[in-house]
């Protein structure tokens, strides 16, 4: 068996486990069931043919997050002709990040994200409920590390004040993301 070959059985382990993962945050960042479906299998089919790109099983997931953001932006300039891209529930589930103080409606929080522009809602979704790292969420929507730092927390300073103007004293000014890696190395796609 070969690397290449070595690569593709280490993908189809992982597409078990990751699938999932890849659905959760294309839904995140808007897509409707079925075409995050969609993109998500289109995620595995062109890690598949590019297996011989991934550096390492610890690259993996960033290396996955950077292939499915590059379909969503894709299915994304598919749709601008349709209108905006919804932002969906799954993004603020019960008990979701950031942010621990779960007296948060669900829809006072979505509506805080929905007031966040694509550039920086982006960062957010992918450090805060995607758990990447700085290093691998700036390499995901290819940025220098310390632009993305600055629009996670630009996002979150939105979402402070969207959040205020509606009543609510929020904690996440101290909330910091589930993870707090600034380096990860990540595959090249």
């Amino acid at each position: 068996m070969d690397e290449l070959d070595r690569k593709r059985e280490y993908l189809v382990k992982a597409a078990r486990a990751r699938l999932a993962e890849i659905y959760s945050f294309l839904r995140r960042l808007g897509v409707g069931e079925a075409a995050a479906e969609d993109l998500a299998q289109d995620t595995f089919l062109i890690a598949w043919q590019r297996a011989s790109r991934l550096h390492g099983e610890r690259a993996l997931k960033g290396w996955l997050h950077a292939i499915a953001y590059r379909c969503y932006l894709q299915h994304r300039e598919k749709v601008r002709t349709q209108g905006t891209v919804e932002l969906n529930e799954e993004v603020v589930e019960a008990g979701a990040d950031p942010g621990s103080d779960q007296r948060l409606s669900v829809e006072v929080m979505r509506d805080a994200l929905r007031s966040l522009p694509d550039t920086y809602l982006h960062p957010l979704v992918l450090v805060y409920w995607q758990d990447l790292s700085y290093l691998e969420a700036a390499k995901v929507l290819s940025l220098p590390v310390g632009t993305l730092a600055w629009r996670v927390h630009k996002a979150l300073k939105m979402m402070r004040h969207a959040l205020a103007e509606k009543g609510w004293d929020d904690d996440l000014a101290t909330h910091t993301p589930r993870s707090t890696r600034t380096t990860d190395s990540v595959g090249e796609d």
